[in-house]
């Protein structure tokens, strides 16, 4: 099962770093945040971390990251911008940041206004459902049980069994995310699973806690034993 304590911090890294996003949206249309051209890759991770570390004393306490995981909350700053939001771009011009620099990092910055939920296709929903079966069949392993690819599959058929699917790859994801890994907008369609509503709206009340991936990993290892050849 993922470690609870290392959810709990990549969770409260999650939240900062939203938080981070929407106060740029603010905060750079307002004028109060510049853009100012730190960096020379294209890696969107290490140029988030090349930005934060410059601006660091500007952010709000609750957007700031404690300085010992500035290279985690940059990693999962920049997936945020890759791998959930689309950028509605309004004219070649206004897709280049203020400091010249083209990378995925700062053309988002430069347009925090514009950032746009993504839409997801059908190839980010199949590579999310490999997704939940890939993380049944880690579970597997690591509880020393059979793995069967088909059964989970049917199982997963079930509403609450690919909820708990979904909780599970996600928690995995957080933490992929936090060392600069990403699959992009499937991450985004195991969010929807369990933080939308059945009328396909974001759930208001949701809030994502450690305990309820661990308690999702839980049921399906349940499952897992359930589904041994007797």
């Amino acid at each position: 099962m993922l470690p609870l304590k290392q959810l709990e911090h990549a969770i409260e890294i999650q939240a900062r770093a939203f938080k981070l996003l929407q106060w740029l949206a603010k905060a750079i249309a307002q004028g109060f945040v510049s853009l100012t051209k730190a960096h020379d890759v294209a890696d969107v991770g290490h140029a988030a971390q090349s930005w934060i570390e410059g601006h660091y004393h500007n952010l709000p306490l609750e957007c700031r990251p404690d300085p010992a995981h500035i290279k985690e909350f940059a990693n999962f700053f920049g997936s945020y911008l890759e791998t959930s939001f689309d950028i509605i771009e309004v004219s070649p011009v206004r897709s280049m940041s203020e400091c010249g620099c083209f990378c995925p990092m700062c053309r988002r910055l430069a347009n925090p206004q514009h950032l746009k939920s993504k839409s997801l296709t059908k190839i980010d929903k199949n590579r999310a459902a490999k997704l939940r079966i890939r993380r049944i069949e880690m579970l597997a392993l690591e509880e020393g049980l059979t793995f069967n690819e088909l059964l989970s599959h049917n199982s997963l058929q079930n509403a609450e069994v690919r909820r708990s699917a979904s909780f599970a790859a996600y928690g995995s994801e957080l933490l992929e995310r936090l060392n600069g890994y990403s699959d992009g907008p499937a991450v985004l369609a195991l969010w929807r699973d369990f933080a939308w509503t059945s009328a396909g709206a974001p759930n208001r009340q949701f809030k994502l806690k450690a305990e309820l991936i661990h308690q999702a990993e839980q049921k399906l290892i349940r499952i897992i034993r359930e589904q041994r050849p007797t």
